[in-house]
């Protein structure tokens, strides 16, 4: 018996190797970044593996034993082609459009062969490993119960409307990513498309974008990409509490502009994802899906060294990393990278991020770096040092607040560093989306509010005129139109003019695909806008 159970534990070891070795040899090859699990997501990995050794015929115990490398199989193919992981409505665009995608695909073969190599090599070990271990243990039960459980998971999203794999997470394997995604496209999208009895694919301004390689004038483009802040907190903005005393020592310089925007979506994983992919509304996740005018891409194209860094924490980016369309950065880093001395993930100081991004700036060649903060997320009590506090902290405002005045040093710190840089630069900062604080009785983002989408968006640049055009951009712009003038600042001429807010603007609630709730916004010729939410 003791044999017996060594060789069940040995056989889901070769299979757990087996796993990993394909996914992180392929983004090793492919010059991907490389996000770790937690130990005990690795566990749980063994444990899902050894249970499916018990698993009779023999047939079904191979499937099950490679199905995650199996279902990366298709994760490698799409990183290849498309350069982003596998969403839902990706799985509806390659049914939809197969006829476009597999003309282009059977002409570069490579993302077919190359993927298939790196699957048909543990998929033969893994094969003679099993033959070699024909005299296990096992019973048909175990594999009715496996092919419930996958069955279980799409039925439960369409029954219970549940979100588990509505978008890749970097906290699960590549291949078990592709099974959420088909278990949320099969239990939520799909029957949603029925239901509106049309398979067309939906469209709106953003995918009507053309983009044309022009010039660029920059050396270095710094994005900031701030969490969680809203403009009716900051003394920039006409707040009442000095929150913002060096942004406001600004207002006058000709090179800095500043005004309110209004974010793509009410959680940062949407309007990242959006702003990043240059697309809103429902279309905008397909463009999220494609990955054809990811901002990484652009400026890839355009000779660029691409960077993402972030004071939040692998954990924290699980949901953001996936939209980064990540065969176009070159660099990766979180919180861990940057800093691995802080221990408290919810207490990071953004200023940690600076040091790093005096290094990118200093090399020779040109930048495109963006800067993502922890910002103002919750909890606000631990979004500011103690020793720059300035307001009461014994209520929650009074916590936001000294969360913006730790803002604001760091952007003091910033300009430091880009003046002293002597090279052009364009600095972007944007926050993903707002904050309710107390109005009308409502906290927080996730909300279709206007505290929840309304954002602070600033432009400044170094060694370098401010171009005259910026000074056009009106109040309340939106996410979609920041993307088509960092497009433009990229180096690209575009047939959409990014100083004319999109007519059929739409924000998002918590879900990619609109299921949570979107507000169309209307725009005024007063230069004021109406919104009107729908489920």
């Amino acid at each position: 018996m003791f044999k017996k159970l060594l060789k069940h534990l040995s056989l889901a070891w070769i299979f757990l190797v087996l796993t990993l070795v394909q996914q992180y040899l392929f983004y090793y090859v492919k010059g991907l970044p490389i996000v770790w699990l937690t130990v005990g997501k690795y566990f749980g990995v063994y444990a899902f593996l050894l249970a499916a050794t018990f698993i009779r015929p023999y047939p079904l115990r191979y499937f099950f034993l490679a199905f995650v490398f199996l279902m990366n199989y298709f994760q490698m193919a799409h990183l290849s082609y498309f350069g982003t992981q596998i969403l839902p409505n990706g799985i509806y665009l390659l049914i939809t459009q197969w006829d476009e995608i597999a003309g282009t695909i059977f002409v570069e073969i490579h993302h077919i062969l190359i993927p298939l190599l790196f699957t048909l090599v543990p998929a033969s070990i893994g094969w003679f490993a099993l033959k070699k271990t024909k005299d296990l243990y096992g019973t048909k039960v175990i594999g009715i119960l496996f092919c419930l459980y996958f069955i279980y998971n799409p039925v439960r999203t369409f029954v219970t409307g549940n979100t588990w794999g509505r978008q890749p997470s970097t906290r699960e394997l590549a291949g078990m990513n592709v099974y959420l995604s088909f278990s949320y496209f099969m239990g939520r999208i799909l029957p949603h498309k029925i239901m509106q009895g049309s398979s067309k694919e939906v469209s709106n301004a953003s995918t009507e974008l053309k983009l044309t390689p022009a010039q660029t004038q920059w050396d270095n483009i710094v994005v900031v990409l701030g969490e969680s802040l809203t403009p009716h907190h900051m003394s920039l903005f006409g707040y009442e509490k000095p929150t913002t005393p060096f942004l406001l020592s600004q207002i006058d310089d000709p090179n800095f502009f500043h005004t309110i925007a209004l974010s793509g979506g009410v959680s940062t994983d949407i309007s990242v994802a959006f702003l990043l992919n240059m697309g809103f509304g429902e279309a905008g996740g397909l463009k999220a899906s494609k990955g054809t005018h990811c901002v990484f891409k652009l400026a890839k194209e355009q000779k660029y060294t691409t960077h993402f860094i972030s004071s939040q924490s692998a954990e924290q980016l699980r949901y953001i990393a996936p939209f980064l369309c990540a065969a176009s950065l070159d660099d990766y880093k979180s919180l861990e990278d940057i800093s691995p001395e802080t221990l408290d993930h919810q207490a990071a100081e953004d200023i940690v991020l600076l040091p790093y991004l005096e290094k990118i700036l200093n090399f020779d060649t040109k930048q495109f770096v963006i800067v993502h903060q922890r910002g103002s997320h919750g909890p606000w009590q631990l979004r500011s040092n103690p020793k720059n506090r300035i307001f009461p902290h014994d209520e929650k405002v009074g916590h936001y607040d000294n969360s913006v005045v730790e803002f604001d040093l760091f952007m003091k710190d910033l300009f430091t560093l880009l003046q002293n840089s002597k090279k052009k630069t364009l600095m972007l900062y944007l926050s993903d989306h707002g904050e309710a604080l107390g109005q009308d009785g409502r906290w927080g983002h996730g909300q279709l509010i206007r505290p929840a989408f309304e954002i602070p968006l600033m432009i400044k640049t170094f060694n370098q005129d401010l171009p005259a055009r910026t000074r056009i951009i009106p109040k309340y712009i939106p996410h979609y139109n920041i993307s088509l003038f960092l497009a433009d600042t990229i180096g690209y001429s575009s047939n959409q003019d990014f100083s004319v807010p999109v007519k059929d603007y739409v924000i998002f609630g918590n879900d990619i695909d609109g299921f949570a709730g979107q507000a169309a916004i209307s725009f005024n010729p007063d230069g004021t806008y109406d919104f009107k939410v729908s489920n």
